[in-house]
């Protein structure tokens, strides 16, 4: 089933009414028959609109219900405008990040966005190198635990050339997210920048919240950056040993850590020599050292066909999903593939879904929904996947989804 929302024009109102009144008259005639049918929530989710030029700093968010069959409704109020790039969400607060504020808003039992609860300007706890003149925020990511946020920053900006900066070195800030919103700055880790100045990407953190891995760039390869989490939740830098599999001609080089919620592992994405594509998807087992190994070889670990591909795991941790969305090449090498987790051995292929299409971020809630938006076809998707069948529930045109929270009821 396939509904509209429009992220900008005037067609919204009016394919709004007709989608409420739609439903109305379905919850009406199943609650006629039995009030047990009428399905339960499952999940919310938020999706923020591409405003002009690709920007999406204080645009529209749109919230759905999506019911325990996989089915969405929109949530009242819908659409919201909190300031900034949406980040991530527990079920009572929403937070954003902004050019030079972290902020937090609350979250009404019907899932509504609310008023702010607190904000708080990151530039003002950042070393000599990070400043507003010359420092750029790449970005934040929630913690599974929902009570601290980490934000990249790029720090020393020099101009070298029209739109090209070089970057001294990346800062790593750690936030405590207080009961009632506020925020306060629990130090931070400095990674200085590599030849060329190159500067790390976001930490993927393991869901026992011991350890973090980013990927930095080196040359024209990636190197791994290891971090180990205090007891405060700071994440701080550490050195570990990285054991690869043998290639079968050129050594690998490693790239996009993403850390499993559940057991100690990571899968990277190994590139062979200086190539960039295609990847192979490693398992690595993480020692409570932080030592990361595998026992992958190059005959068994899973080729991709997607092209530097962005990866997600399931909540229970036994699926593992790639997507792409690369719009500098053609069908070949974009849309889903979901993998079947196996610990420490090699990953194997399960479904391939929307190929050819360029999918830019996925979600999961925990209930065995799979969403996916794509903003060049201005589509939201959303499937049931298990370990035995994958089935797609329903689809939403909604123009220019850019990012994606969903929160688990």
């Amino acid at each position: 089933m396939t509904y509209a929302v429009r992220g900008l024009g005037v067609v919204f109102p009016l394919v709004l009414v007709s989608t409420l009144t739609a439903c109305s008259l379905v919850q009406l005639d199943s609650q006629a028959a039995t009030a047990s049918t009428t399905p339960s929530t499952a999940a919310y989710v938020y999706i923020q609109i591409q405003g002009p030029q690709g920007s999406d700093f204080g645009t529209s968010v749109y919230g759905f219900r999506a019911s325990s069959t996989g089915q969405l409704s929109t949530i009242p109020g819908s659409p919201f405008k909190p300031a900034g790039r949406i980040v991530g969400a527990t079920p009572t607060k929403f937070f954003t990040l902004g050019e030079d504020l972290i902020h937090s808003y609350g979250i009404a039992s019907d899932g509504a966005i609310e008023s702010q609860l607190s904000q708080i300007p990151f530039f003002d706890y950042s070393g000599n190198e990070c400043g507003p003149s010359n420092s750029v925020q790449q970005g934040a990511v929630l913690d599974h635990t929902g009570r601290y946020i980490y934000v990249l920053l790029w720090c020393g900006g020099e101009y070298i050339a029209p739109y090209e900066y070089r970057y001294q070195s990346a800062e790593y800030q750690t936030y405590l997210i207080h009961s009632d919103g506020a925020f306060s700055n629990d130090g931070d880790a400095v990674v200085q920048a590599s030849s060329g100045g190159y500067t790390g990407y976001l930490p993927s953190i393991l869901g026992n919240e011991r350890f973090a891995y980013a990927a930095e760039p080196v040359a024209q390869n990636t190197a791994l950056v290891g971090f180990r989490r205090t007891p405060a939740g700071t994440l701080e830098l550490m050195e570990f040993t990285e054991s690869d599999p043998t290639p079968s001609k050129e050594g690998y080089f490693a790239d996009s850590p993403d850390a499993s919620p559940t057991g100690n592992y990571l899968v990277l994405q190994l590139y062979p020599g200086e190539t960039t594509n295609p990847a192979q998807f490693g398992t690595y087992t993480v020692a409570s050292n932080g030592n990361i190994s595998t026992t992958n070889t190059w005959s068994n670990m899973p080729v991709t066909s997607l092209y530097q591909p962005h990866s997600t795991f399931s909540p229970s941790g036994n699926l593992f999903v790639a997507y792409g969305g690369n719009e500098a090449i053609g069908a070949n090498g974009n849309g889903i593939e979901i993998y079947k987790f196996n610990g420490a051995a090699p990953l194997t292929l399960y479904q391939t879904l929307l190929r050819g299409t360029r999918i830019n971020d996925v979600k999961w809630d925990g209930s065995n929904h799979m969403y996916a938006i794509s903003t060049a076809n201005n589509m939201l998707y959303v499937f049931t996947v298990t370990s035995t069948s994958v089935t797609e529930d329903s689809s939403w045109s909604i123009g220019s989804p850019s990012k994606m929270v969903v929160v688990s009821k």
